[in-house]
């Protein structure tokens, strides 16, 4: 399959399987809230923090290493080997999970030890069941799986807590029974016994995986740090408000980052794949135009429209959050094209260059709040975000030139900047006539950046009709 339709297919598929779910469990959240109690959510949330953290040490994020592994394999032996040898490890690090969590979390006198341990541990089996539907090509499933999952979870969310009233132990259960459930279903769908053999754990493969997974840990979690720490220093600096701000802020850059996180997730298949072939360097780079010219038109779309729509979805005594939106937009903007670096660096098996950014990013965005906080308040947190993830971005950039060479067309990136400024003034102005003229600019500008892929997907319209 030609690697274009191919990212294009996947990504679809992996939009068409997360996107429902997501806006239902969106639009689902003022029931959660109005049903449990700000303990009880607080309680979950801080579940989920910690499944975010521990997840990575865990599973030594084999999730990430079978999934590219696999992508090289051209036997099934060499697939039964690699998810072998992976699952292997991923067991070890289930059992001392187990055996040191527990024992904690008593004697920290934590209520739900044994919910936040199961939660854990089937959160780790579920990222290894989707990573290993897409190593060997089944997007579809993978799409499937997720759909299952989170469609799962959302029913037995509303019948726990709205019909059995359950509270806070419903929503726990309901993510686990849900995790437990879809991951029996596609243990026994895919036959997994089949790819497991204690005789294929292979020692040296083993190395290679870690040495791959190990430095993504540091990775994610940064990225984890440098979310939470903007909320944190907020909170113990500034107070609970500007927190609250904060996070409504970010509302949008998050429904931002969901919609690349369906191509990212399609590009690092797609970027191994790839490796190679003749039509290596002239992939690379059509996508990284596409992408860059569709993520910056989107960031000042979402921008210029952002004083109407904000009107609409938010109440009003939320609306000081506004002004950190289009900061936090562009900081999305330079994580997502980061990511798209990390893609080749994951194809390559160059993985040490993820830790050690996002670790540098983190201690940057930790400082800058700290320096600028009682300055600024809230201003300091969406402008360190943005200054972290600028310098992950230059940094990336700077490296992935030695795996190859991404063609910049700067009189294009000048314009840009210029519409850019002009718009966030136009914002910032708070004038209607201003706005209105904004989206003006922001539609314009959207269109003649993407006018080839518009063309594309018209003549592919035209051409399946004509078909018929």
């Amino acid at each position: 399959m030609n690697e274009k339709k191919r990212l294009i297919k996947n990504t679809g598929i992996i939009a068409i399987g997360n996107l429902s779910t997501k806006l239902v469990s969106f639009f689902l959240l003022p029931l959660y809230t109005a049903l449990l109690s700000t303990e009880e959510y607080g309680t979950f949330d801080y579940i989920l923090s910690i499944a975010t953290f521990c997840v990575p040490f865990v599973s030594v994020l084999m999730d990430e290493s079978i999934f590219r592994f696999l992508i090289d394999c051209k036997t099934e032996k060499e697939k039964k080997k690699v998810i072998s040898t992976s699952v292997a490890v991923v067991f070890v690090g289930m059992i001392c999970f187990t055996i040191v969590g527990i024992p904690i979390m008593n004697f920290l006198k934590y209520n739900y030890t044994y919910y936040a341990v199961i939660y854990i541990l089937l959160n780790v089996i579920c990222g290894m069941l989707s990573a290993l539907l897409r190593g060997i090509g089944r997007t579809d499933q993978f799409a499937v799986f997720n759909f299952l999952l989170g469609s799962s979870q959302i029913i037995l969310n509303v019948f726990f807590i709205a019909i059995m009233h359950w509270g806070l132990v419903g929503m726990l259960l309901a993510s686990i029974i849900a995790q437990l459930l879809i991951a029996i279903i596609f243990i026994f769908k895919i036959h997994i016994w089949k790819y497991i053999s204690l005789k294929e754990i292979d020692s040296n493969l083993t190395k290679k995986m870690i040495t791959y997974s190990l430095p993504l840990i540091p990775n994610k979690v940064s990225w984890t740090i440098i979310n939470l720490s903007d909320r944190i220093i907020l909170m113990n600096v500034v107070g609970s408000s500007a927190t609250g701000l904060y996070a409504v802020s970010y509302k949008f850059p998050n429904l931002m980052d969901t919609v690349y996180g369906f191509f990212y997730q399609s590009w690092k298949e797609s970027s191994a794949r790839v490796l190679g072939d003749e039509s290596q360097n002239d992939f690379y780079n059509s996508v990284y135009k596409y992408l860059k010219n569709f993520m910056f038109a989107l960031v000042l779309g979402m921008t210029a429209f952002m004083p109407l729509v904000f009107h609409v979805l938010i109440n009003k005594s939320y609306y000081n959050a506004i002004y950190y939106v289009p900061i936090l937009l562009m900081a999305t903007y330079f994580a997502n094209i980061s990511g798209f670096y990390g893609g080749v660096f994951t194809a390559y098996k160059d993985t040490k260059i993820m830790g050690t950014t996002t670790v540098a990013a983190a201690i940057i965005n930790l400082a800058i709040n700290l320096f600028l906080i009682k300055w600024i308040g809230i201003y300091a947190a969406a402008l360190s975000t943005l200054i972290a993830n600028l310098a992950v971005y230059i940094y990336r950039k700077r490296k992935v030139k030695r795996y190859i060479e991404l063609n910049e067309n700067w009189k294009s990136s000048g314009i840009a900047i210029i519409v850019a400024v002009i718009i966030f003034i136009l914002f910032y102005s708070e004038k209607t006539s201003y706005i209105i003229v904004a989206c003006c600019v922001s539609v314009v500008y959207a269109l003649i950046t993407n006018y080839e892929i518009l063309r594309n997907i018209i003549i592919q319209i035209k051409s399946k009709q004509n078909s018929k």
